[in-house]
């Protein structure tokens, strides 16, 4: 889990999403950790995206951390980073958020 310290978004689904498919599709690099976590490469940025209502592979809600900033925009705002990941997937697999 996410230090108190790291960026945390949730996010809350209207239907089950395969989070390793909606990452695929949207070429997104991750590796999947357990039934719950993936670790994600996105904007050369390291997140956790952890299932919190499901599992990865059919999640109603999620949580994302920033584990570590963008290589290349390290004073990037996390909030923003966090919010645009979420934005992505929600776009890939054509849902809604709660």
């Amino acid at each position: 889990m996410a230090d108190d310290d790291e960026p945390v978004q949730h996010c809350r689904l209207d239907t089950g999403v395969d989070i390793p498919n909606a990452l695929e599709a949207a070429g997104i690099e991750y590796l999947d950790v357990d039934d719950t976590r993936t670790i994600v490469i996105y904007q050369s940025a390291i997140l956790m995206l952890t299932a919190t209502e499901g599992e990865a592979s059919a999640a109603r809600a999620f949580d994302v951390a920033l584990w570590e900033p963008p290589v290349e925009d390290a004073d990037r705002d996390p909030v923003d980073l966090l919010t645009r990941f979420i934005d992505d997937i929600v776009a890939t697999v054509d849902g809604s958020r709660r």
